[in-house]
């Protein structure tokens, strides 16, 4: 391997929102870093870390939501028992979609609050 991967960037319009709702989500943990207040937000992903980055365009800050099927990263997360995680992510206010199986791997599809999609997978 010629670099291992460090981490992962979103941009969105709503920074805090979208950390929050992966932090709450996943139990993950905020990687304390304040050089971009309000612009910027880290979360600890155990082994690649997911960053929240403020949108911009040509006039400015974007306020407004950035998932559309125009931006089609997703976020994969794993998951042991993907039927079990689906329900304790649903219990925690997650949108998930139903869990389609390919032979012995498990996916099940949810979004954040500005539509970008992610996935918890077996594999």
């Amino acid at each position: 391997m010629l670099a291992a991967l460090n981490r992962i960037i979103i941009f969105v319009g709503d920074v805090e929102k979208c950390g929050a709702f992966f932090r709450d989500l996943f139990d993950l943990e905020i990687i304390e870093d304040s050089h971009m207040p309000g612009e910027w937000l880290e979360l600890n992903g155990g082994g690649c870390s997911l960053a929240f980055h403020k949108a911009f365009g040509p006039n400015g800050p974007i306020d407004t939501p950035t998932g559309s099927p125009g931006h089609p990263h997703k976020i994969v997360f794993h998951a042991e028992d993907v039927e079990a995680m689906r329900e304790e992510l649903i219990r925690r206010g997650a949108e998930m979609g139903e869990i389609n199986r390919f032979g012995d791997v498990a996916l099940c599809d949810g979004a954040d609050p500005e539509g970008h999609r992610f996935q918890i997978s077996s594999r």
